[in-house]
């Protein structure tokens, strides 16, 4: 006698676990910027639960990604300025002093100028989190084969997205392999059991981290090319870029070859 599947993974529920801890989160936060990040977090794995419930919601999947990345946007500004000055600190750390000195100014540059941003809307943010959780509380019941074919989607938007950025100059392919390659491991770590392959978390979760540095280094870059003059005087511009290029063939070198671990197989 052939044995009947267990129940099919609660994509409902698990998204509106997300959403609710996303708005206590943002509660809690007071707008500090370590808080706002905790709740772009479970933004970010909820939208990694709607790429999978897209095989069975497509329309709703459409909507809901749309609507978080509005939520995204309100949130990131300061988010991201704060990011940035702490990878122009961690950057520092690997330079000589006069390399040091320009970074840790851009750093300080950077925090100035988010102190001239207007207030985070965090009104608005709870609102847009709850229409999302209202949307995820009306999701349609997932059966395993779409469970599957959804987690199988996101497995190979990641793999397209190593293809294109492994070994790439272009900061987009980069950037893009990151998106994908977190989605992969959200989406893998939420659906446990119900993941279809080899969910290789440690080796995922590193490959996000390590492709975030690399992405944080260019971005820094960009900026100093912008504004030579946030690193202060003289060739203070030269000293940082080259701390902050030679970190990014660093951690490119890394992000391929764990790229090559975490899709070796059938994983």
């Amino acid at each position: 006698m052939m044995r009947s599947p267990g129940p099919a993974f609660d994509l409902r529920a698990a998204l509106s676990r997300e959403l609710s801890a996303a708005i206590e989160e943002l509660d809690m936060s007071g707008g500090r910027p370590k808080g706002v990040h905790r709740c772009r977090v479970r933004i970010k794995r909820a939208r990694a639960l709607a790429r999978i419930g897209r095989a069975g919601a497509p329309g709703l999947a459409e909507v809901f990604n749309d609507s978080a990345r509005g939520v995204m946007r309100t949130l990131g500004q300061a988010r991201d300025l704060v990011a940035l000055a702490e990878a122009a600190r961690r950057a520092a750390k690997k330079g000589d002093k006069r390399e040091a000195r320009a970074l840790l100014d851009v750093a300080s540059t950077l925090d100035v100028e988010r102190g001239f941003l207007p207030p985070l809307d965090i009104d608005g943010a709870r609102a847009g989190l709850k229409d999302l959780l209202a949307l995820a509380q009306v999701w349609p019941e997932a059966s395993h084969r779409q469970i599957k074919r959804g987690a199988e989607r996101v497995i190979r938007r990641a793999r397209k997205a190593r293809r294109r950025g492994r070994g790439s100059d272009e900061p987009a392919h980069r950037h893009e392999w990151r998106k994908r390659e977190k989605d992969r491991y959200y989406a893998a770590l939420l659906l446990d059991d119900a993941w279809p392959t080899a969910r290789r978390l440690k080796l995922g979760d590193k490959l996000g981290d390590v492709l975030g540095v690399e992405r944080d280094a260019l971005l820094l870059m960009d900026r100093i090319e912008a504004d030579p003059a946030m690193a202060g005087e003289g060739n203070a511009a030269k000293r940082a870029t080259r701390v902050l290029r030679k970190r990014c063939v660093r951690f490119a070198d890394r992000a391929d070859a764990l790229g090559a671990r975490v899709h070796s197989g059938a994983a």
